[in-house]
């Protein structure tokens, strides 16, 4: 009898302690137990289950490149220059037509040659430079959208000893042209390919036709153009037979 008396007294004493956490109190147990299972780390799924997913932190932007003048451009290495050709189209139309230092565009054409023709952008980057270039050391030629005088029209007179041109605007559209001379002419590029053989181009401007997308002739062009230092061009062979 003394021990069933003394347990009716420790369960009579457990439910009183029990009955004194209030009502809203004993509600949370369940959830305060599951924290405390989860601090212990273990991993249950209702754990996982109980977390909020915090919302994915939104993408930063790409920070605008940096613009660069026609003088740090000059100074870039070979890899940072490569990768610099938008930067060097901007300050090219940046610059306009204020002066220009020969020494940073024989710097600038130096490293276009050495630039992977493969890189993004490299061809239209270097019609815009030979262009560019090509009109600050040429500043006595005709300015540019002059009516052009074609050249097949020339050779169609059926000129014997080569043609020698001043100060025109003279539009290579197709032809063979064998010892030529053109003194502070601007001379306009299309797609259509002229045989060159012996032509010298002395303080000339070169554009390119803005329909003109760089085949295999004007890549040869290009190439050449690059190669001089644009105020004296000597080409011996250039072009192929025109068909």
């Amino acid at each position: 009898m003394a021990f069933t008396v003394s347990g009716k007294k420790e369960a009579s004493s457990f439910s009183a302690r029990r009955g004194a956490w209030p009502a809203g109190t004993r509600a949370l147990i369940p959830a305060l137990a599951l924290a405390a299972a989860c601090a212990l780390g273990a991993g249950s799924f209702a754990c996982r289950g109980s977390e909020k997913e915090k919302p994915a932190a939104p993408m930063e932007k790409a920070a605008p490149q940096q613009s660069l003048t026609l003088d740090e451009i000059s100074r870039l290495d070979p890899k940072a220059f490569g990768l610099a050709l938008p930067q060097l189209r901007e300050a090219m139309r940046a610059a306009g037509s204020a002066s220009v230092s020969p020494a940073t565009i024989a710097t600038i054409g130096a490293e276009l040659r050495q630039t992977g023709e493969s890189t993004p952008d490299y061809w239209p980057t270097a019609v815009g430079f030979l262009q560019f270039a090509s009109s600050h050391l040429a500043p006595s030629v005709l300015p540019a959208g002059q009516a052009p005088r074609r050249l097949s029209d020339i050779l169609a007179v059926g000129i014997m000893r080569g043609i020698r041109e001043t100060g025109k605007t003279i539009l290579f559209d197709g032809g063979d042209l064998g010892n030529g001379e053109f003194i502070r002419c601007r001379i306009v590029f299309t797609a259509r390919p002229v045989h060159m053989l012996n032509v010298q181009f002395k303080d000339c401007a070169f554009d390119f036709s803005p329909d003109a997308a760089p085949n295999p002739y004007l890549q040869e062009v290009i190439r050449a153009l690059l190669a001089s230092n644009l105020q004296s061009v000597s080409i011996a062979s250039l072009g192929g037979r025109s068909g």
